[in-house]
């Protein structure tokens, strides 16, 4: 698997990736100076409109997904159906109208573009007032016995650290200086919930099957071997305690 090419993942992705934490989403949207029947948005590296299906839910109308990959684009067609239109199109060329939009969102996909011509793109297609949110949503392996034993099979056998999408490490670690020294933006707000989930062990397996970092450095057979592994430390345990932590940075123009 070639990182960051999700073609093959897409069901597992839809199927099985959390959502984002309700709190975080609300607070995002109360940052623009609009009723949400009246905010335009636009969630870029949508995937299969996991995100995007949060801001409909929240109450946005107009809200459009943008995906550069045909396999997750279409997943999150037949899922959303006729609700919104999906682009084809990535951070840094979206494709859409400039000036147009009050909101522009990537959700756990930031760290996949050219961070400046992201940004700048995001300028382009945002309007005076503008906002633009990047959000992750990292487990808190530490606080689950299963996930932490997980996390030192990782360590220990694997030899696989920091993770450039886990959302506590890579691009997360600056992000703030970022965006405040990109002089597009005037203010930078930071926000964060836990959502604490039961998953039962078809959607924990489910949940790593949709993972690309993973299996892009492991290889097809060393990663049947670690969930293999996650199997037998899972089955410990009737269900997976995962703690999700949304973490959100907001940066308005």
């Amino acid at each position: 698997m070639q990182k960051g090419d999700f073609s093959n993942l897409a069901s597992y992705y839809t199927k099985y990736r959390p959502s984002y934490n309700r709190e975080v989403v609300n607070k995002i949207i109360n940052t623009i100076n609009k009723k949400s029947e009246n905010i335009r948005a636009v969630d870029v590296g949508a995937g299969t409109g996991i995100f995007t299906k949060c801001l409909i839910e929240a109450g946005i109308k107009d809200v459009v997904a943008v995906e550069p990959n045909e396999y997750m684009r279409n997943t999150g067609i037949e899922n959303l159906g006729k609700k919104i239109q999906f682009f084809r199109g990535s951070g840094e060329n979206t494709t859409l109208v400039s000036n147009k939009y009050d909101l522009v969102t990537m959700a756990s996909s930031f760290h996949w573009p050219n961070t400046q011509d992201t940004l700048s793109e995001f300028k382009r297609i945002l309007n005076g007032n503008g906002v633009f949110a990047a959000l992750w949503n990292p487990r808190l392996t530490e606080r689950s016995d299963s996930e932490n034993e997980v996390q030192n099979l990782l360590l220990t056998k694997y030899h696989v650290g920091s993770r450039v999408s886990s959302g506590l490490s890579g691009i997360t670690n600056h992000l703030h200086d970022i965006l405040s020294k990109s002089k597009i933006f005037r203010s930078v707000t930071y926000f964060d919930a836990i959502n604490v989930v039961k998953r039962s062990h078809e959607e924990y397996i489910g949940a790593w099957r949709s993972v690309n970092d993973i299996q892009a450095q492991l290889g097809k057979e060393k990663f049947s071997q670690f969930l293999s592994d996650v199997e037998k430390i899972i089955k410990k345990r009737s269900y997976v305690e995962v703690h999700y932590l949304t973490r959100a940075w907001v940066a308005q123009k």
